[in-house]
């Protein structure tokens, strides 16, 4: 089977270059189609025998296959009222008043933090860094560091997002002129099989937080508490327990749609997470909060993922009860060398599908062996070429349902044939001479 294969972003300028020891992991340079590399295409992708559901799955992101991230604005000085203020749980964690120093109630993470990225050790550092910029703010130096090393592990979508959160916030104009010129660059290349990164939750730095969030709340310096509660748990999202306690702190604050926005965040991001039913009951106490999202296929998904989070066992048949925001799935089966991408927006109190529509194509050229191309379903014109790999090939029914063109080659191209084909979702089509 053909590989997806994308241009590097090490062939563009970038003010930002950070591949001083080579390629950052995961850029691939583009390739002629054939067996080694073909075109990519939105909503569903071609996958090499072997990748993982990981290696695959693109998070959370940008640059038209992801979803949308909020960003918080720059942050008040130390000093700035410690009332409540509109927006995201990220404005008031980066403007509340404190009686410590940001950066003293941050520095236990300074060292652990510059060891990791030290180390090259991605996957620690990134939560130690993503901990610091919530002391120290998104125009910080930690998160021009953040976007950094989101970079040098190869994960240009996180990477994008985190240049343009420095961006936005960045004092001086030619870092903010810089960074969105690197936001931009990394953005425009995303590599569908770079490997996933996978944070390393850092149980004890968080409850090091946590117990210092508790010290200051028994003091009544909320602000200092919702400072390191809110570190704690960019450190260790799923440790169980914070969440209510973080709650207390927005409530003491006097920030309810703070706290709601907070949660909502959270439930966004972590649909099916160990803190999940704890924040849906806290959501739920209000009417026409949540809404429902209902996931589907029409053929066996190997592993099925939202929003970078695998499902185990069956959904219900009701679907699954979400907080209201945008929803990126991924259908994966390695046996039909298939990761099917779709997306859905849950509106409070309404339903939203997720529906996977695809089929398999079985290649039966014999007599000469022949390989098939087929019209992209999202772009019509645009062929993929499905390799020679696997005789099972699963492709993506066209929800408008117009037929798709298919070009049928034999190995010498010689004999060459062009055909229409209707594609239903759960179909097995031959394709024969």
């Amino acid at each position: 089977m053909t590989a997806c294969m994308v241009q590097s972003p090490e062939d563009h300028a970038s003010p930002y270059h950070v591949n001083s020891v080579g390629k950052p992991k995961g850029s691939v340079t583009r390739q002629q189609p054939g067996n080694d590399g073909g075109p990519c295409y939105d909503r569903v992708v071609r996958v090499r025998r072997g990748v993982t559901a990981l290696g695959v799955f693109v998070l959370l992101g940008v640059s038209g296959v992801g979803v949308a991230h909020a960003q918080s604005p720059t942050p008040s000085p130390k000093g700035s009222p410690a009332k409540a203020v509109a927006g995201t749980e990220g404005d008031l964690a980066q403007s509340v008043k404190t009686r410590k120093s940001r950066a003293e109630l941050s520095q236990f993470l300074v060292a652990p933090a510059q060891k990791a990225a030290k180390a090259r050790d991605w996957s620690r550092a990134i939560p130690l860094y993503q901990a610091l910029v919530v002391a120290r703010g998104p125009g910080s130096p930690e998160a021009k560091e953040l976007a950094t090393l989101w970079t040098l592990a190869g994960q240009n979508e996180r990477a994008a997002d985190a240049w343009k959160g420095y961006a936005e916030s960045a004092a001086d104009a030619r870092e903010r002129d810089n960074a969105q010129s690197e936001a931009n660059r990394l953005a425009a290349f995303v590599d569908p099989f770079a490997d996933k990164l996978v944070l390393v939750p850092l149980e004890k730095d968080a409850k090091a937080a946590f117990a210092a969030g508790r010290k200051a709340f028994a003091a009544k310096d909320y602000g200092d508490a919702l400072v390191l509660y809110t570190i704690g748990s960019r450190l260790a999202p799923e440790l169980p327990g914070f969440l209510r306690e973080l709650g207390s702190t927005y409530d003491k604050l006097g920030a309810a749609s703070q706290k709601r926005e907070f949660y909502r965040r959270y439930l966004v991001q972590r649909p099916f997470g160990k803190n999940a039913d704890v924040v849906r009951a806290e959501l739920a106490k209000e009417k026409d909060v949540l809404g429902t999202l209902l996931v589907s296929s029409s053929l066996p998904c190997t592993e099925l993922w939202v929003n970078a989070q695998q499902i185990s066992g069956k959904l219900p048949d009701k679907g699954i009860v979400v907080a209201p925001g945008s929803y990126k799935g991924l259908c994966f089966n390695p046996k039909y060398e298939m990761a099917l991408f779709e997306y859905a927006t849950v509106e409070a109190g309404k339903p939203a599908m997720m529906t996977f529509r695809w089929a398999i194509i079985e290649n039966k050229l014999e007599k000469p062996l022949g390989r098939i191309a087929i019209e992209n379903p999202k772009s019509p014109g645009v062929m993929m070429d499905l390799g020679i790999t696997s005789n099972e090939l699963g492709v993506a029914a066209p929800a408008d349902k117009r037929k798709l063109k298919i070009i049928l080659k034999d190995d010498s191209g010689v004999r060459t044939e062009e055909r229409l084909i209707q594609i239903e979702p759960g179909q097995r089509i031959p394709v024969k001479w």
